[in-house]
């Protein structure tokens, strides 16, 4: 088996930080290395994909806005575990008439 040079292999997401996150789950007790790193560079890798897909469909080609994201989020169903975390903007005056209306019906159907 050929010998890896392990300089070469990096992870641009500090790995401290992301075994503190898996840790934090009370399921885990201990985590490899491998699995540490396996995580990160998932975790790189899906970070990526979805600034990519963003910029794809964003107006402005230079930059990704919260709007580009949560555009994506909200039309792909591969990605809407993540509306919770990034939901569409909207204003606080919609939001209020949205709240009206949802106790309007609320109303009327008891």
């Amino acid at each position: 088996m050929a010998e890896r040079d392990e300089n070469k292999v990096q992870s641009v997401l500090p790995l401290s930080r992301i075994r503190t996150i898996m840790k934090s789950s009370p399921d885990t007790s201990s985590i490899s290395n491998e699995a540490l790193f396996l995580t990160g560079k998932a975790t790189e890798l899906f970070v990526q994909n979805l600034a990519r897909v963003s910029m794809e469909s964003s107006t402005d080609k230079v930059n990704v806005g919260y709007t580009d994201l949560a555009n994506v989020v909200n039309s792909d169903e591969n990605l809407q575990f993540l509306q919770d975390i990034i939901p569409k903007k909207i204003k606080a005056r919609e939001y209020l008439e949205s709240l009206k209306k949802s106790e309007e019906e609320e109303e009327l159907s008891t």
